[in-house]
């Protein structure tokens, strides 16, 4: 049996707490950031996945049996806000709120979530004011209009 290098498995072991570490502080991160604004952009960022087969992720050149999808595309969904303050910030949502949230919306991103809130919509402005009607239709013509006298 052979016996592992001490230092190698603290190395490792390092670079693990690191990753770990990285992750938790990136969710705390935006957990406690807190803005509100107007959406000024939206945008679908597209990557190309590649054999996600994990045996050849994993550097195994074997033949193996492969079921399901071995490549595809991934989308991420973001949004740009500007905040009251003047800043911009771009902020990863999920596809159903993409859909939901419209450019000109107000939203609001509360400390300790992840999640936006729609303030106001954009398309819940009113296009006239209350005491205005309606614009009018004109009826239907009665066929085709009769020719212009030239007499």
């Amino acid at each position: 049996m052979q016996t592992q290098d001490p230092t190698a498995l603290l190395l490792v072991a390092v670079v693990f707490a690191g990753v770990i570490g990285f992750v938790v502080y990136s969710a705390i991160k935006r957990r406690e950031e807190a803005f509100e604004g107007a959406v000024i952009d939206k945008d679908i960022i597209e990557t190309q996945m590649t054999n996600n087969n994990p045996a050849m992720n994993q550097g195994m050149n074997r033949p193996t049996i492969v079921i399901g999808n071995t490549g595809g595309v991934r989308h991420t969904y973001s949004i740009k806000v500007k905040t009251d303050q003047g800043k911009e910030i771009s902020y990863t949502i999920s596809a159903g709120m993409y859909e939901t949230i419209k450019i000109g919306d107000r939203v609001s991103k509360p400390k300790g979530t992840t999640e936006i809130t729609i303030v106001s919509s954009a398309a819940s402005t009113p296009a006239t004011s209350p005491d205005q009607s309606p614009p009018t239709i004109p009826p239907p013509s009665q066929g085709p209009n009769p020719p212009e006298s030239t007499v």
